[in-house]
């Protein structure tokens, strides 16, 4: 009995590792994850933290703060690269039919891309809107002209353009903020 009890808690713990990977709407996101990306990323902040280690709870509450602020985006761009992978799944299926039915497969895998775009489209306005980054619009407009290629189309959609754009904007919004503050600090040592 414990045996059956411990594979199925094996399965389902293995499915809910699955479903993570092939939907992100199912990841939550980390503070600590963030963090650590962010030190990473940046030399400068990673330099002032380590001078300083009271700052890691003061970037851990930038964080907190800023996924409070972003969640729509986070959110959104979850939902919009779940709802690519399902359909897209769609699409390589047709294109896999393609040939064998004289390219038909090819015209569903294309019809198949129209209505992704409509969340996409109304996500882009949301995260522009709420970002400012502009610079997303062309690029994601030119991913989504790059998945109408048979074939190739679909693959492109089975990555996650929309969660890594708004995992990126998230964190610069936390750099921005950070530095403020650090700066902040760092003038009111040197006028005492």
């Amino acid at each position: 009995m414990a045996d059956s009890f411990d594979k199925t808690k094996n399965k389902i713990e293995s499915l809910e590792k699955s479903a993570k990977i092939l939907l992100p709407i199912f990841k939550k996101e980390s503070i600590s994850d963030f963090a650590n990306e962010i030190l990473k990323e940046d030399l400068e902040l990673r330099k002032m933290i380590k001078s300083n280690p009271k700052y890691m709870p003061l970037l851990e509450n930038r964080i907190s703060e800023t996924f409070k602020e972003y969640k729509g985006i986070l959110t959104g761009s979850k939902l919009v690269d779940s709802w690519d992978r399902v359909t897209s799944a769609i699409g390589m299926t047709a294109d896999a039919l393609g040939i064998v039915s004289g390219g038909l497969g090819n015209v569903i895998s294309g019809l198949e891309e129209i209505p992704e775009l409509i969340p996409k489209a109304v996500y882009a306005v949301y995260y522009g809107k709420k970002t400012k980054d502009w610079k997303s619009i062309p690029y994601w407009s030119a991913m989504e002209a790059a998945s109408f290629i048979p074939g190739v189309g679909d693959a492109i959609d089975m990555t996650n353009i929309y969660v890594d754009r708004a995992r990126k904007a998230t964190k610069e919004k936390v750099k921005q903020n950070m530095r403020k503050i650090l700066e902040s600090d760092l003038e009111k040592k040197v006028k005492h």
